[in-house]
């Protein structure tokens, strides 16, 4: 912004000025030094740094004066702020501006006046560089002083400016080393978590492989993997639903849903763990519908973290609090518990990605920190908020979450697509060639292929699919995107210029699982692309549907 005399704002000017860190600061040299030589080559008795501010007249530096500050009401470098130039008062008793200014006309008796303003890059003037004498100068200074006046107010303006952004890039440092604090701690919690699920996948594979077990025991032994894997997931899940997210990425289907139905869900998902710990859920719920429109399955994951949340850091046999009202057009969602609670520091990054309360060396509660930021995300891409409160540690936390109502009329709720009666039977046998160059995961997916009946030839490479692949004749080809020499979409192109390949049905299997590389696979002649670990259910889904094609 830029300051005329008709346009002074000075409630801008102070925020400007308040903007600058500057006010009731220690002296320093940089500007003690420019006051000294000031005061030097106009030889003047007094010379100052002086910025004003509300109510009063603040140095930065001065010779002379004795004082940090005075009242602005006998400010005489105020007036100066009005001008555009410099201010030179040859004789203040004669200015009838200043002719009863007791500085002028008591003890310190400033009969001369000179000041050269400060002034920012926008124009905003914060106060002056000036010099003062106890003699009036009727020929007030000369040109080459008014110049050296100027320049060293320049100087001093400089500094000022050097100062600020110093104190921006200490404070732009300071938050990139608790940045990197907490990504050293994320990446800690990271190892942590992953490696909670892998102890027991790695114990029960090995009694797999070195015992001679009875099923009931192979069957345990299968469902610890399972399980743990599927933690493993759900991790990896998380951390890829924050990086869409926060990069935009994400893909919503907004249709008009009743809240309340999204908090069944919810709980639902929520009730085993609220269950284990013994605590008490009690709802409030209004009993008309609470209509807002948005991604079904986002919300449900948005009050599901919550609840998640409140059920972890409640002491067993806690109390946790719904309320679901309507106000002013809004829909507000409170969960409140009696839980560990949160300190005002805790409180004030709840929602920065990777942040975390203190934890003891049992982690007993788990998590990688990402959740709440998650919250606070997917509920800016609906049109609401998140906000947290706790009256402290020990005295249990609140959540509210604001949506706004639905301002649609009869909107049709979202039907969930039925899946076909006989999705989870076993396909008709196919020719499925697997291509992975993890040699373990080609494997044991090509073994459970096997297990469903599938007749599977499997292949590490791109070269080696090349070899086998055409005279296999396969139905359906697995291919791992990131191959190294000839990657999944290059391996795409030349099967389909294969005899016995040509026809083939490609699947693509990737941990690169994005919207970006399922239209990418779709455009190399993919069929479909599946996430790593691959889901068996919905693999066994897609190959009913190939089969019933087939046919």
């Amino acid at each position: 912004m830029t300051f005329t005399p008709a346009t002074f704002d000075e409630d801008a000017r102070l925020a400007v000025l308040d903007s600058y860190g500057i006010l009731d600061t220690p002296p320093e040299r940089s500007f003690d030094d420019v006051v000294r030589m000031v005061s030097q080559l106009l030889d003047a008795p007094i010379a100052a740094v002086n910025l004003i501010a509300r109510g009063r007249q603040w140095f930065k530096s001065e010779i002379g004066l004795g004082t940090r500050e005075m009242p602005l009401d006998d400010s005489i470098c105020r007036h100066a702020l009005l001008q555009e130039t410099q201010m030179i008062v040859p004789d203040t008793l004669e200015d009838p501006r200043f002719s009863c200014n007791p500085l002028v006309t008591g003890p310190a008796s400033l009969r001369f006046y000179a000041g050269a303003l400060l002034k920012t890059r926008d124009g905003v003037s914060l106060g002056t560089l000036c010099v003062l004498d106890h003699k009036p100068r009727p020929q007030g200074l000369t040109e080459q002083e008014q110049f050296m006046l100027s320049t060293m107010a320049h100087q001093v303006m400089s500094q000022i400016e050097l100062r600020r952004a110093l104190a921006d890039q200490e404070a732009l440092n300071e938050t990139l080393r608790r940045a990197d604090v907490r990504k050293d701690e994320f990446l800690a919690m990271l190892a942590h978590e992953l490696r909670n699920p892998l102890a027991p996948i790695v114990s029960a594979a090995t009694m797999l492989s070195n015992f001679e077990l009875d099923p009931a025991m192979v069957h345990r032994a299968a469902d610890i993997i399972a399980r743990q894997a599927g933690h493993m997931t759900s991790l990896i899940d998380d951390l890829l639903d924050v990086s869409r997210v926060t990069r935009g990425k994400v893909e919503l289907e907004f249709v008009e849903l009743d809240l309340k139905d999204v908090m069944a869900d919810a709980i639902e998902q929520v009730r085993p763990l609220i269950e284990k710990h013994a605590h008490r859920l009690v709802l409030e719920m209004m009993p008309a519908r609470a209509p807002v429109v948005g991604d079904r399955k986002r919300l449900v994951q948005v009050m599901t973290n919550l609840l998640s949340n409140a059920a972890k850091y409640t002491l067993e046999g806690g109390r946790i609090e719904v309320r679901l009202a309507t106000r002013n057009g809004l829909i507000d969602v409170e969960i409140r518990d009696d839980g560990i609670g949160m300190s005002p520091e805790l409180i004030a990054s709840a929602f920065d990605l990777f942040s975390q309360g203190t934890r003891g060396l049992d982690r007993s509660q788990g998590g990688l920190g990402i959740g709440l930021a998650l919250v606070r995300s997917l509920l800016k891409l609906h049109g609401g908020e998140v906000s947290a409160a706790s009256a402290g540690p020990g005295c249990g936390s609140t959540f509210q979450v604001t949506l706004p109502l639905s301002s649609r009329a009869g909107a049709a709720a979202p039907v969930a697509a039925a899946m076909p009666p006989d999705a989870h039977v076993n396909p008709s046998a196919l020719r499925i060639g697997v291509v992975d160059d993890n040699e373990d995961a080609a494997v044991t997916l090509g073994l459970l292929l096997e297990t469903l009946g599938h007749t599977v030839s499997v292949a590490h490479s791109a070269r080696d699919a090349l070899a086998t692949l055409p005279a296999f004749a396969p139905d359906v080809c697995l291919l791992d995107i990131g191959l190294p020499e000839m990657n999944g979409f290059e391996l795409a192109r030349a099967l389909r210029t294969r005899p016995g390949a040509e026809h083939a049905i490609l699947i693509a299997v990737t941990g690169y699982a994005q919207e970006k590389d399922r239209l990418e696979a779709r455009a190399a002649g993919f069929h479909d692309l599946f996430a790593k670990p691959v889901d068996l259910e919905v693999l066994g889904a897609a190959l009913v549907q190939i089969e019933r094609r087939r046919r």
